[in-house]
């Protein structure tokens, strides 16, 4: 009887043991999760922080189309449109390339980027920009390109600035006009109107930071450092051309879609014309309404 009363008591002992300490990590465990998420969102703050700080070192540059920024794209002089270019070499530099933002030449083909990855938000919709955010913009103001994606941009500043009922961003890119919107070889901050007829805004991307901040990123960042300069020029070459392959890729297809709705549209023209539905069938008139 003896054996079972203390064999009991160190059985309860044991099990209060445990329901203490179980109770002390789950709440140990939260706090270090709650920790962690907070350690990380000021790694993505720091590091948005630095994306931008690094746009703006840049103000005040004005270069043609054969600049340091091309050099560093292509790995060699030549020269191209450089805005994509732009936010690219500022992803290179704090470490986000590849990981959040792509190394991309063509405006179109970072914004096809983020649209695979779900990271992006047409600009008719109810998404407030961010900063550190990335603005594709149409600047065809003649409206004879008015899905085209001309210009992309950092955002600088979250949140839309508000000047009575208008709203505006602020942003700053590379290949654009200075403030007084005179030229397009500069690196300039502006506000620009969400909404207007100087540049129509067609979305903004929303770049998953944090998938720069951790061992994929560390990874990458030191098969680069150890890569020989050859293998550099001529992996940067061969990117290159993949990108401009999918672009053209990409404005062949939407010409072909463009092709089949107009093709559609004169169809259904004839057969409505001749009295017949789509599939051949005669159409029966519409009785005519009496006047009341």
């Amino acid at each position: 009887m003896r054996v079972n009363s203390v064999f009991k008591r160190v059985l309860s002992i044991v099990l209060a043991l445990t329901m203490v300490f179980t109770a002390f990590s789950a709440t140990a465990f939260a706090s270090l999760i709650e920790d962690y998420k907070a350690r990380k969102e000021a790694e993505r703050n720091a590091l948005v922080d630095e994306m931008v700080e690094i746009a703006r070192s840049q103000i005040g540059f004005y270069e043609d189309y054969i600049n340091k920024f091309t050099t560093w794209y292509y790995g060699y002089d030549t020269s191209a449109y450089w805005c994509s270019i732009f936010v690219s070499w500022c992803a290179d530099q704090v470490g986000a390339l590849g990981t959040s933002v792509p190394k991309r030449a063509a405006c179109r083909s970072m914004m096809n980027w983020f649209e695979r990855r779900g990271q992006f938000y047409d600009g008719d919709s109810d998404y407030v920009p961010q900063k550190g955010d990335i603005i594709f913009l149409n600047t065809c103001t003649d409206g004879t390109d008015p899905y085209g994606v001309h210009h992309v941009e950092i955002v600088t500043q979250s949140g839309f600035i508000m000047r009575g009922n208008s709203k505006y961003v602020r942003c700053i890119g590379g290949n654009t006009s200075d403030l007084n919107y005179y030229g397009s070889e500069y690196v300039t901050e502006k506000v620009r109107p969400a909404v207007g007829p100087r540049a129509k805004v067609i979305g903004y991307a929303h770049p998953n930071y944090d998938a720069s901040l951790g061992v994929i990123s560390d990874i990458n960042t030191f098969s680069n450092s150890i890569r020989p300069a050859f293998l550099t020029n001529l992996y940067s070459k061969f990117l290159s051309f993949v990108y401009k392959i999918e672009t053209m890729w990409f404005n062949f297809t939407v010409k072909v879609e463009e092709s089949v709705a107009e093709t559609k549209a004169k169809t259904e023209a004839f057969f409505s014309g001749w009295g017949f539905k789509n599939d051949g069938e005669e159409q029966t008139p519409e009785p005519e309404a009496q006047a009341e």
